[in-house]
């Protein structure tokens, strides 16, 4: 059986669309997930959380599996396996960092006061501070202090690098590393630019997205994915139906870019 297993994902959010997701990998892995902005790369790591609803009226549907517990069936079980760093803070913004532990806390089995508070310290976040104050890049290092406090099977990071400085960033990727050097855990952490994840991520899943349908472009080894395609800076075809999204970059099939260059 796969240590987590997605198939067959429908998920429907107003006018959009991700459609027939599916991958699966085995514990140990750091899975990247790429796609340009706009794509759903939240609303698939959201989904995979639990976080959103299934509205079988709309057409959601598809399973979702954590080391065999499902995210439907199995939801508290399935949960106390997952932590998480996501853009926005998922904690209640009138309390203190302190309380984050005391309340939420409770709530994951195995969760260590103790631990949790020895992170702050190493990551400079003080206390007593208000989640409002924090500034992004520490509600970022508070969430992973938060993730790291118990015993956790997959880390489902949205986009984190962004918002934390360039000395830390570092650093955090060599927590990720540390986070599934057991073979214990695994983790799929998001992003738009492949380059970010190149030295960290064993795996990559690139969203695509026609319209207001987003699929699978790709899932599989991230040396199989240099080999097949290469990044583009600019806009493309896909992106037409996204005006106010800034492209950063797409993919490109080298096998199909190599036939271009010999009809030339």
């Amino acid at each position: 059986m796969d240590f987590f297993k997605c198939e067959g994902l429908n998920k429907h959010k107003g006018d959009f669309i991700l459609k027939d997701i599916s991958f699966s990998f085995p514990k140990g892995r750091v899975v990247g997930l790429i796609g340009m902005n706009g794509v759903g790369k939240t609303t698939l790591i959201r989904s995979i959380l639990g976080s959103y609803g299934i509205d079988k009226a709309a057409g959601d549907s598809g399973e979702i599996w954590l080391d065999g517990r499902n995210y439907k069936t199995d939801q508290k079980e399935y949960r106390q396996g997952l932590g998480f760093i996501l853009q926005e803070n998922p904690f209640s913004n009138n309390m203190k960092v302190m309380e984050v532990g005391e309340v939420y806390g409770y709530y994951y089995k195995g969760f260590d006061m103790n631990r949790f508070v020895s992170f702050l310290e190493e990551y400079e976040i003080y206390p007593k501070e208000q989640l409002s104050q924090l500034s992004a890049g520490q509600s970022l290092r508070m969430q992973l202090a938060f993730a790291r406090s118990h015993p956790v099977k997959l880390f489902v990071l949205d986009e984190p690098a962004g918002n934390l400085d360039v000395n830390f960033r570092d650093y955090f990727y060599d927590c990720i590393r540390e986070m599934v050097e057991t073979e214990e855990s695994s983790v799929i952490i998001s992003s738009h630019l492949v380059t970010e994840l190149e030295h960290i991520a064993d795996d990559i899943l690139w969203l695509g997205r026609d319209e207001n349908v987003t699929t699978v472009r790709y899932f599989g080894d991230i040396d199989s994915f240099r080999d097949s395609y290469r990044i583009i800076e600019g806009s493309s075809d896909e992106t037409a139906a996204i005006p106010d999204q800034k492209v950063i970059m797409y993919y490109v099939e080298k096998k199909h870019e190599t036939a271009d260059e010999e009809r030339s």
